[in-house]
């Protein structure tokens, strides 16, 4: 088993909306789809999808959202089968509004979403794991989960958005690779520039900081020294899990074997390419296609 993938799963139904809808009436869009999402599922298709074995944890139940969700994760080439039968158990659900620019606004429920227990985490599972993966959403049994890969020497990256401060403190300290928006970064560090944002944060942990900014690309910190990579200028659709693909192709380089720097760059240059369509999952490069089509790295 390669990656262990938890976290919030998440059933999105994406609709490309015009300027100005009149509320109270109809209006017609020129798109509508339904797709799976969630930094987890979105970043564990992606990994996929780079030719990595990859199993996603969870509960599943008897309800169309969890049919949709399972299926979604499996269309991508993520295994399930480490997923857990509970009857009262569905994804949470998302309605993102995108509009003409690519940006967009979301409404989502967590009603009837059950986090993973840690009781339900099976170690052998981590020990026989190259890397794990997880989100700040589902705290508890992902802190356990970065916590196991430590004790058993495994790598492990955290995409952490937002949690209580304590909790990111303790998340940041465990991970491998702790991977922040700069939203987060500034609310962790009380700083306001990626970069000083960067370096408090490496102060709180043994691991490798890496901070996104969307289109002003992203920062980490090396052994006390700062890196930079910019975003692949591209002709932007939809901006949904951008940020996820980014983690996704960021773990498949770690994986690979690149530098942290290779990584950025090879994270930056998947993104870019997710947002030229509508919807998060709807094009996921290949490894061969990273292959023939990534420019050199260049610092920027």
């Amino acid at each position: 088993m390669e990656v262990l993938c938890n976290g919030l799963n998440v059933v999105d139904l994406l609709a490309a909306v015009p300027q100005n809808i009149p509320y109270g009436g109809k209006t017609a869009c020129e798109k509508i789809i339904v797709q799976g999402g969630a930094p987890a599922g979105n970043a564990a298709c992606g990994i996929s999808a780079l030719g990595h074995e990859i199993h996603f944890l969870g509960y599943l139940g008897d309800n169309t959202l969890s049919q949709i969700g399972k299926t979604e994760l499996e269309r991508h080439g993520v295994r399930t089968d480490k997923m857990i039968h509970r009857t009262d158990a569905q994804p949470a659900i998302a309605i993102v509004q995108v509009d003409g620019e690519g940006e967009r606004t979301v409404l989502y429920s967590v009603t009837g979403y059950y986090p993973l227990s840690p009781s339900d985490v099976v170690e052998q599972d981590i020990i026989d794991t190259r890397l794990v993966i997880v989100d700040g959403y589902d705290t508890e049994v992902n802190t356990h989960l970065l916590r196991l890969a430590k004790k058993h020497n495994k790598i492990s990256v955290l995409d952490m958005e937002s949690a209580p401060i304590e909790v990111m403190k303790e998340m940041v300290a465990l991970a491998t690779y702790p991977i922040l928006p700069l939203s987060g970064a500034q609310t962790l560090s009380e700083q306001r520039d990626i970069e000083d944002c960067a370096l408090a944060i490496d102060k709180m942990t043994n691991g490798t900081v890496v901070i996104t900014d969307g289109i002003n690309g992203s920062v980490a910190v090396v052994n006390g020294q700062l890196i930079r990579q910019a975003a692949y200028k591209v002709d932007v659709v939809d901006t949904t899990g951008c940020g996820d693909a980014f983690h996704a192709a960021f773990t498949s380089a770690i994986l690979q074997g690149m530098s942290v720097a290779e990584a950025m760059n090879y994270g930056s240059f998947f993104a870019a390419q997710v947002a030229t369509v509508f919807g998060g999952r709807t094009k996921f490069p290949t490894r061969e296609f990273m292959e023939s089509n990534l420019a050199q790295l260049t610092n920027i």
